[in-house]
C-alpha cells in the first residue's frame, strides 16, 4: 500500500517541475542557460522536498524514525515523482519539443558543423552537413529523451533519499 504523505509530495514536485519546464519552454528560454540547465535544477529541487518529507514524517512519530523507514518513503517519493515526470516528458517530446529540436537542428545545425570543421581543420562539405543533419534528425527519439532523464532522476533521486535519511534518522535508543 503506498503511503499518502509521499505520494501528495510527488505530485507536488512533479507539477511545480512541469510548470517550470513549461515556462522555460513556452517564454523561449530554452537555449539560454536557465533552459540547458532545468534538468539539473530540476533534480536539486528534489533533494528540499525529500529534506521536508522526512523532516515530516520524523516528527510525526514523535522524533523516532529508523534510516530504514527514511529511505523507504523518500524512495516512493522518488518513484512517483519519475513516473509522473516520465510520463510528462514522453507526451510533451512527442507534441512539442520535438518539433522544436527539429527546427533547431535545420537551422543552427549547418552553422554549427562548419564552426567544429573549421576548428579541427577538417572540410566538410554541403553534402556531408546535410547528412548529418538529416542523420541527427532520424535520431531524435522521444524514448531516448526520456530514458534519459528518467536515468537523471532515478540516480539522483537515490543518492538524495540516501543522503537526507541519514542525516535525518533518530532512533528512541540515542
Amino acid at each position: 500500500m503506498l503511503k499518502t504523505k509521499p505520494v501528495a509530495f510527488a505530485l507536488i514536485y512533479s507539477i511545480l517541475v512541469i510548470a517550470f519546464k513549461l515556462f522555460v519552454f513556452h517564454t523561449g528560454l530554452q537555449m539560454t542557460k536557465l533552459g540547458m540547465y532545468s534538468h539539473i535544477l530540476s533534480l536539486l529541487a528534489m533533494t528540499p522536498f525529500v529534506f521536508v518529507l522526512v523532516f515530516l514524517l520524523r516528527k510525526e512519530r514523535g522524533g523516532d524514525l529508523s534510516g530504514k523507514v527514511a529511505l523507504k518513503h523518500a524512495l516512493i517519493f522518488v518513484s512517483m515523482s519519475a513516473v509522473i515526470l516520465s510520463v510528462f516528458n514522453y507526451v510533451f517530446f512527442e507534441r512539442e519539443l520535438s518539433t522544436y529540436i527539429v527546427k533547431y537542428i535545420q537551422t543552427e545545425g549547418p552553422r554549427s558543423i562548419q564552426e567544429q570543421a573549421q576548428k579541427t581543420g577538417k572540410p566538410v562539405s554541403a553534402a556531408e552537413v546535410d547528412k548529418m543533419i538529416t542523420e541527427n534528425i532520424q535520431n531524435l527519439s522521444a524514448f531516448k529523451d526520456t530514458t534519459s532523464k528518467l536515468f537523471g532522476i532515478i540516480i539522483y533521486g537515490i543518492f538524495s533519499s540516501f543522503v537526507v535519511s541519514i542525516f535525518l534518522r533518530r532512533n528512541a535508543s540515542r
